[in-house]
């Protein structure tokens, strides 16, 4: 375990989120900001997904081979790296969730 310093308006802010004492404060204010970073993350998972008509992979699985309209266009391109981008930061994100959740319950 490490020792760290936190600012007096900090910790008299830390009053406010729901917790028994420090560490689990700050659990929860991590776990929050996960569940923050997720939700943003599939309402732009949700936008590509809406603008395509079908989920990441089965659009990569069409892509390689080769069935997707204008596939070298740049706004093809580029819905496709952000796509990709968004679909592995929610894995790393569901990831982090599930860490934080088993490391809780031991």
């Amino acid at each position: 375990m490490k020792t760290i310093t936190l600012a007096e308006d900090i910790l008299d802010n830390l009053a406010f989120v729901r917790g028994r004492d420090i560490q689990e404060k700050l659990t929860q204010l991590i776990e929050n900001n996960l569940l923050l970073q997720l939700k943003e993350c599939e309402d732009f998972l949700f936008k590509f997904e809406s603008k395509h008509g079908m989920d990441f992979a089965t659009f990569a699985e069409i892509w390689e081979a080769r069935g997707i309209p204008d596939r070298q266009s740049h706004n093809v391109e580029r819905d496709y790296m952000e796509w990709e981008g968004f679909a592995q930061e929610r894995i790393k994100l569901l990831q982090a969730l599930r860490n934080m959740k088993t490391k809780r319950e031991h």
